[in-house]
């Protein structure tokens, strides 16, 4: 039964491609399903099809990950590594699927499973010829933040450093992930009490978001608003105040992706004028912010 399984396997595998290339995600995950259960059935009789029950195990877990199952997601990734270890599995593809778990851990805020995989994965991604840089520079971007929630700043400003060599050197300055790893800094030279060197970050992280997004980008609204803070506190609240009316002036005019961020915006920014006794400011802040978030979440709906 070795040989029907094995072709059945390959050709399921095949069509799943097709059908998501097609947008067709119910059809993909049920030919994943059956791909699954046939790479199972197909390994019971020769062990040596493991590597297409890891491929099809793979494609069914980034299928789950993306609907946002994760403890579905981590029991077919930990079932791919266990068969991956029977087989010589190629490194690009062993390093995938430790680095999708880890980003599974990594979501489900299980920090001290995620962070030994996504180093792992470094390692693997860069073994190959030639190594997989961009994907290296994400990993780190990821350890950096870990590395920060945990309060290792040390390991988080090399972890961003690296990525953002990588970034600069293969994409080029002007470009969004370089833009994401300067905001990052910034917020991690915040955290450490930096705010000179946190001020210079967000800078340039919003000078290459303009640039490459415009002027009206959700993510601009982002770093006004981290600039603002970091300026309050500097003692520039002249400056911070501007920054943070730029800051929600971008994000009420995004009324998708943006409602997370005005209502944090807004919170900070009423905290600024309360700080600086203007009380009414603040309120009328407030409400507009309230206002504003239930036209959203009228939208959405």
């Amino acid at each position: 039964m070795s040989s029907p399984q094995h072709s059945v396997v390959r050709v399921l595998i095949e069509r799943i491609e097709t059908l998501q290339e097609e947008g067709k995600t119910a059809e993909a995950t049920r030919a994943a399903e059956t791909a699954v259960d046939a790479g199972r059935r197909a390994v019971e009789a020769d062990p040596g099809e493991a590597l297409h029950l890891v491929s099809a195990l793979e494609i069914l877990g980034d299928i789950r990950r993306e609907s946002g199952d994760y403890p579905a997601t981590e029991t077919l990734y930990l079932e791919a590594l266990e068969w991956a270890k029977e087989v010589e599995l190629e490194p690009a593809q062993l390093a995938r699927i430790k680095s999708s778990l880890a980003a599974v851990y990594d979501f489900s805020q299980l920090p001290d499973c995620a962070i030994p995989l996504y180093e792992e994965a470094i390692v693997l991604f860069e073994s190959l010829s030639p190594p997989a840089e961009v994907d290296v520079a994400n990993l780190r971007n990821n350890l950096g933040m870990l590395y920060k929630d945990a309060g290792n700043f040390d390991r988080a400003e090399d972890n961003y450093a690296r990525a953002l060599e990588i970034f600069e050197r293969v994409l080029g300055r002007d470009d969004a992930d370089v833009a994401a790893v300067y905001n990052n800094l910034g917020t991690l030279y915040y955290a450490c009490g930096y705010s000179a060197q946190a001020r210079e970050m967000h800078n340039q992280a919003l000078e290459i978001r303009e640039r490459v997004n415009g002027p009206n980008h959700p993510d601009l609204g982002q770093s006004y608003s981290n600039l603002a803070t970091v300026l309050h506190e500097l003692g520039e609240d002249d400056e911070a105040q501007k920054n943070y009316e730029t800051a929600l002036r971008i994000l009420e005019h995004n009324s998708s992706g943006g409602s997370e961020m005005l209502s944090i915006v807004s919170a900070n920014f009423a905290t600024l004028m309360r700080d600086l006794g203007k009380v009414r400011k603040a309120m009328a802040i407030e409400r507009r912010a309230q206002k504003l978030l239930r036209r959203h979440s009228a939208v959405a709906t």
